[in-house]
Formats: C-alpha cells, structure tokens, sequence
C-alpha cells in the first residue's frame, strides 16, 4: 500500500501478557479508509515476537509492517524509529501494553482532522485498568475546561494511546527527552491546535513491568526536567517562563531526595541555558534570581519547599 490515510504505530517490549489485545483492539476499528499496521518490536525476549507473527498470519488482508528488532534500541529510539517508516497521512499510535476500547476511535478522529485542517492532532479520554485488565480509574481526563488547545496552553495531558496527528517530519526533535510524547506535543502545537474528544476510546494498563512504573521518584523528577530542558527548543520566547518555572520548581523537590542527581541534572540545565537567551529580559532577570534561591542550603521540611515554590511561581509562571 503506497498511499494510506493512516499509519497505526505500535512499539512493544516484552509485552507477551498484553500484546495480543493491542493489536485485537485495532484490528476491530470500523473504518472506510486505507491503513497501514507498523509494529516496532525492541528485541523483545519472551513470546511477543510468536504472537505478533500469528496475529499477522491470521490476518492477511491486512498491511503489517513488522519490525523485530534483533537488538534492543531503547523506547526513544524504537519509537523514532516506527514513526519514520510511517507512509500514512496521519499517524495513530498505541503501544503494546495498552488497546482500545471504541471500535470507532479512529473513524471520528480522523474525520475530524479533515473536516478542520487548523489542526494538527486529535485525543480522547481513556480509562485506568490495573495488570489483570480491572478498571481502577473510569475517566482519566475530568472536568476539562477547554476542547481545544494552542501553543501557549501547553503542556497538556494527551493520552498518548489515543493520539492521531499529521504525520511530519519528526526528525526536527534532535534532543529526544524521556517524554517524548510530550517534546512531540509542544513541537506538534507549534504547528496547528489540538483537539481533545471527551470520549473514552481507549485504556490505559499499569503494570510492575511498565516503563515509567519501575523508575524510582528521583528518577522521574529528573525526565520531567530533562523533558522540559527538551521542550524549551520549540517553546515560543514568551512562554519560555513557565517551563523553567517546573524546571526550578522539580529541580527543588530532587534537591530534597538525591543531592547527588540533582547536581548533575543541575549541570546538565546549565549546559542547555543557551536555550533561554530569547527569553524577556525581565523574566530572564527573574529566572536567575530562582536559581540561585534553589541553590542556598535551604532546610528540607515541606514548609520549606512549599514557601520556595510559592516564590517561583510568583516570579515566573503565575
């Protein structure tokens, strides 16, 4: 298929338990367009790579691109990776430990996108479901107060299962961060505005073996900088402020659990402070001025960190 309306892109680890659902829940989608199925698999070392080439000989009328990698690349690098071989106009993306429920999902999303060609990617609502597939959250996303979404409301949650968007040329992310689903967003809504459909159409899985799930605290607080760090490379100049706000303000909660990581996540932000030199005078001023105040001895009680945090926002974000 040379020309398909759209590319599903699927990456998998070691997701025997999961994987056949995934793929289950796209094969079901009632549709009326051309698509093509990529499924990036990352060396996977249980039974994925049997049960994806089952599922693929069960179906022919459908057009696979499987990859099994023989070498594991790395999430980022795996997720680079199937976006680049995707040929559709829009890309869908569902990863192999998650599926969707609406067996309409895609048919809505993608007429939305051509029906408002302002805008550049579409997402639902998703439910929560636990390792044995029990629902332990019915409504991910509550009380939304916007449908629509530009540059300057990022960031966002966007459940990256239910995500369809433009397929671009994503290559212009040469600084993937450990949430490049985020870096993706921001790049994506400097682009056109973002949709979000409260429908639920999809579900999410937590599970022990999950990516972000086996990383410990002070880890996490290091890719929210890192990914924000990313960020500031597509962030308009005026908005630069309230991503160094986060930046300062996680920056302070590490500070407080591994001194060790935060030094060097502080080395690394300073390598990367070229990235602000756009930003207002004033806020760069007052930028400087939060820096440093994170950077005194200051006492690790969370009244501490609280009062601190009050004093970035009142300089940066709010």
């Amino acid at each position: 298929m040379d020309n398909p309306l759209v590319s599903v892109c699927m990456i998998t680890y070691n997701h025997e338990k999961y994987i056949t659902q995934a793929i289950e829940s796209v094969l079901s989608q009632c549709i009326d367009f051309d698509f093509e199925f990529i499924i990036a698999n990352d060396a996977s070392t249980d039974n994925t790579d049997l049960l994806i080439t089952k599922l693929i000989k069960d179906n022919p009328e459908i057009t696979f691109k499987y990859f099994n990698h023989s070498e594991n690349k790395g999430m980022i690098d795996n997720f680079i990776f199937a976006l680049s071989v995707c040929k559709g106009k829009y890309i869908s993306l569902c990863e192999g430990d998650d599926y969707w429920t609406d067996t309409s999902k895609l048919k809505k999303q993608v007429k939305f996108l051509e029906l408002n060609p302002e805008y550049e990617m579409c997402f639902t609502n998703i439910k929560v479901v636990n390792f044995l597939g029990k629902q332990i959250k019915k409504k991910l996303i509550v009380n939304a107060k916007k449908s629509s979404y530009t540059h300057k409301d990022m960031t966002i949650w966007a459940p990256t299962l239910t995500r369809v968007f433009k397929n671009r040329d994503f290559s212009v992310i040469h600084k993937p961060s450990p949430g490049m689903d985020t870096l993706m967003l921001v790049y994506q809504s400097t682009l056109g505005k973002i949709k979000f459909l409260d429908e639920i159409t999809g579900a999410y899985r937590i599970h022990d073996t999950g990516v972000f799930s086996m990383i410990k605290i002070s880890r996490k607080y290091e890719h929210k900088i890192k990914t924000s760090i990313a960020c500031l490379s597509f962030v308009h100049r005026i908005y630069k402020k309230k991503y160094v706000g986060e930046i300062l303000k996680n920056l302070l909660e590490l500070k407080a659990i591994d001194k060790k990581l935060y030094k060097r996540t502080c080395h690394y932000f300073m390598s990367e402070v070229e990235l602000l030199k756009d930003m207002p005078k004033i806020k760069l001023y007052k930028f400087w001025l939060g820096y440093y105040i994170i950077k005194l001895p200051l006492h690790k009680s969370s009244s501490t960190i609280i009062f601190t945090k009050k004093v970035i926002n009142h300089l940066l974000i709010y």
